[in-house]
């Protein structure tokens, strides 16, 4: 019945989905401009509402994640403003953006008795995390963007959320056209380690590889995203890969709006999921 009842859950957004998928083929304009959001130097205002559905390994129950994602870059608007196409603040635009992440879950475990918080179902906020990433090096081959992450003890339930306050230095470098024509090529390393929270939940400190890679397809119409990701939990001595790929397509171009589908599986004994599904909308737009 939990299985039945999370399906219904997440059905109606992937029917969405996918229906807006096929609406993209006779909508969708000519690229002028990278509208997709997959481009991770690319900074634009950006709207998303995603949904996951995890699989806990050894069938231990599922999580469902809703995620409101906004993105901006830093300054434009005040450059707007003030009327100036040069200057200080549209040069801030250029070279710095903002992403605001909060969360909506619900955790089903099918066994109570091997869940720490002594609950089967719990389902309420949360943790929220927001990033600042800038440009400190542009070329014709490879843009080196830096940011810092920081992660808020916002969970509504203990269950939901690390227990942490955490911050996540981070460095991506994104190569243009090195995985062929259209490509982008964006490996991204992060460093993540608790500084306050609770005092009997686990400190973090692990390292988060990301070997990220994006191919536009269709003129821009469509992409597809290979995304491994292999963390290193240096606390615990725990190490897990996981790797999700990415079927992304334009609804309505001069809109800015997308969609994608966006499956994976977990590797190792300290996986955290067996398998997931993702599927979301975007709203992009300068």
């Amino acid at each position: 019945m939990q299985r039945f009842n999370r399906l219904i859950f997440v059905t109606p957004l992937v029917v969405l989905v996918l229906m807006f998928g096929a609406v993209s083929l006779s909508m969708a304009q000519e690229e002028k401009k990278d509208n997709s959001g997959t481009n991770p130097v690319n900074f634009t205002y950006d709207f998303r509402f995603y949904t996951e559905m995890a699989q806990i390994p050894d069938d231990g129950g599922s999580m469902i994640t809703n995620t409101v994602e906004f993105r901006a870059p830093l300054g434009r608007d005040i450059a707007n403003l003030t009327g100036k196409q040069e200057g200080l603040f549209n040069d801030m635009g250029n070279r710095f953006s903002l992403r605001f992440r909060g969360r909506y879950q619900n955790l089903s475990v099918t066994d109570p008795s091997a869940s720490p918080f002594g609950a089967s179902s719990v389902s309420g906020i949360g943790d929220f995390d927001a990033r600042l990433l800038g440009i400190a090096y542009t070329s014709n081959w490879v843009i080196i963007a830096p940011g810092l992450e920081a992660f808020f003890n916002t969970a509504s339930n203990p269950a939901l959320g690390s227990g942490k306050v955490s911050l996540g230095p981070q460095v991506f470098f994104a190569f243009p056209g090195l995985l062929g024509k259209g490509s982008l090529f964006a490996p991204g390393y992060q460093y993540v380690f608790s500084v306050a929270g609770d005092d009997n939940r686990d400190d973090i400190s692990r390292s988060q590889i990301d070997i990220y890679g994006v191919w536009g397809l269709a003129g821009g119409k469509n992409w597809l995203i290979l995304d491994p990701q292999i963390v290193l939990d240096h606390k615990n001595s725990r190490e897990f890969l996981t790797v999700e790929a990415e079927w992304g397509f334009i609804i309505y171009y001069q809109a800015g709006i997308s969609g994608y589908l966006r499956p994976g599986v977990g590797f190792g004994e300290d996986k955290p999921y067996s398998w997931n599904l993702e599927a979301g909308l975007k709203f992009v737009w300068r």
